[in-house]
């Protein structure tokens, strides 16, 4: 004699496997039929298609003085641009695109991290919460007064590469 259970995981397989069957096919039309055209094209000449490799460097605006970097864009590890060149007294602004980032140039967050000396590093969290992450479209901004490099990471992705630049000069 059969089982609830027997039933029940019967009757489950049989509605994955209708479920599934409703994905699996492209949809039809009854009554017309399907046509398929090919076209034949040549290009006399090779053409090359570029790919990029690195991440251009921004530089700020002059009217605002602000530079936007995108944090996490399309879920990439990355910030984009990776590299911005700016003025002292020039504002970076960070918007976190994808969840799950923080911005940071506090050495003890990363050994990657770098801040010319005698600089307090900016985070974009408070205290010594390294891991601390920002919300989705949460926005974070820092004020260069002295010139210098600066090496931030976002901490959770420090690991896969997710380091970014900034070059402030005179």
């Amino acid at each position: 004699m059969p089982l609830r259970r027997d039933y029940l995981r019967t009757a489950g397989c049989l509605a994955v496997g209708y479920l599934l069957a409703g994905c699996s096919g492209a949809p039809t039309n009854e009554g017309e039929e399907e046509t398929t055209t090919a076209t034949a094209t040549s290009t006399a000449t090779a053409t090359s298609t570029a790919t990029l490799t690195d991440t251009p460097t921004q530089t700020s605006t002059p009217e605002t003085g602000i530079t936007e970097v995108a944090v996490g864009p399309e879920g990439r590890l990355r910030f984009v641009p990776e590299t911005v060149e700016i003025s002292v007294g020039d504002t970076v602004r960070w918007e976190a695109l994808s969840p799950g980032h923080n911005v940071t140039s506090h050495p003890d967050a990363s050994p990657k991290c770098e801040n010319p000396e005698g600089v307090e590093p900016f985070t974009s969290y408070e205290g010594d919460q390294h891991f601390a992450i920002m919300d989705v479209d949460e926005v974070f901004e820092h004020t260069f007064t002295v010139a210098g490099t600066y090496v931030y990471v976002c901490t959770p992705h420090a690991g896969q590469g997710m380091v970014g630049t900034v070059i402030v000069s005179e």
